[in-house]
């Protein structure tokens, strides 16, 4: 059994906490002040830290690379693309083997990486992309700001949220962008038993934190990061491989696409009110008050 630990919610909050749900090997808690629901107990900080360092690639990474997530990748350049166009410096957080970083560079942003994994920055570094070190964020006063910063599916994973965008709007220019790209918690938690019918590994799929619109928007507000805009995204073309019954990569197709339908359809018809998609792409800038 891993050794754990009992966190408090990032936000600050010391009400108390809400039980969500829990399966065999995990409980998730609700925090009744901003929403966010996040595993609790759950395994200590460095051994999640060793875990993505040294073992995650080969239990999800190189499959996390392949091309089903060129459509995310794609989604989020284009979301980018819609407020702030290259030329100019961009840093992606969670870089892993550089995928979207390369479809970047070739828009014509300077690109610069952050990855824990060992061999997937490596990856990354033979592609020709400039990675730096995983602790570079904690020095970045040294250095020159950055005009965008990404985050794909990285805030889920990390063990201090709060720490990370502190360090990530102390990286940015003042006019510079963040986006950012959440699964959807409050999609999620609703369909964990659905989610069996298509074969996804519903008690894996959840990370340390699922976030809602509603509650990254308040995280971020509280470090002094103003939101400008929330987006459904797009759906991987799919978590299963070929090693899935067909039966079960074919229900994922049909699913994700009926969902994604629904959620754009809803999306427009209430003017962004409600994004209901599995994931979210959020663009959020430095606030006024923000040194």
């Amino acid at each position: 059994m891993p050794e754990t630990e009992q966190i408090l919610c990032p936000c600050g909050s010391r009400s108390m906490l809400v039980e969500v749900f829990h399966t065999l090997t995990r409980r998730y808690v609700r925090c009744p002040d901003c929403d966010l629901v996040f595993q609790n107990p759950r395994p200590l900080g460095t051994m999640v830290e060793e875990f993505y360092r040294e073992d995650y690639d080969e239990a999800y990474g190189e499959a996390e690379a392949s091309s089903d997530r060129y459509p995310v990748f794609e989604s989020v350049a284009h979301r980018l693309g819609l407020y702030r166009q290259p030329p100019g410096r961009l840093l992606d957080v969670g870089c892993g083997d550089g995928a979207f970083l390369s479809l970047c560079q070739s828009a014509g942003w300077t690109c610069y990486g952050l990855e824990l994994s060992k061999k997937a920055a490596a990856r990354a570094a033979r592609r020709g992309l400039t990675v730096l070190p995983p602790d570079w964020l904690e020095r970045s006063d040294q250095h020159e700001p950055f005009d965008a910063i990404t985050l794909v599916n990285v805030l889920e994973t990390v063990t201090n949220p709060t720490g990370l965008l502190k360090q990530v709007a102390g990286a940015l220019s003042s006019s510079g962008f963040l986006v950012i790209r959440a699964t959807n918690g409050a999609f999620h938690i609703p369909m964990r038993i659905p989610a069996r019918w298509v074969g996804s590994r519903y008690d894996q799929a959840f990370h340390l934190f699922l976030y809602s619109p509603q509650a990254l928007r308040s995280l971020l507000k509280g470090i002094g990061l103003q939101t400008i805009a929330i987006h459904n995204s797009v759906p991987s073309r799919g978590p299963l491989t070929s090693t899935n019954p067909w039966t079960s990569r074919l229900k994922w197709r049909v699913g994700a696409t009926a969902f994604w339908s629904w959620s754009e359809l809803l999306y427009k018809a209430t003017g962004g009110r409600i994004v209901s998609a599995p994931s979210f792409e959020l663009i959020a800038r430095r606030g006024e008050g923000l040194s």
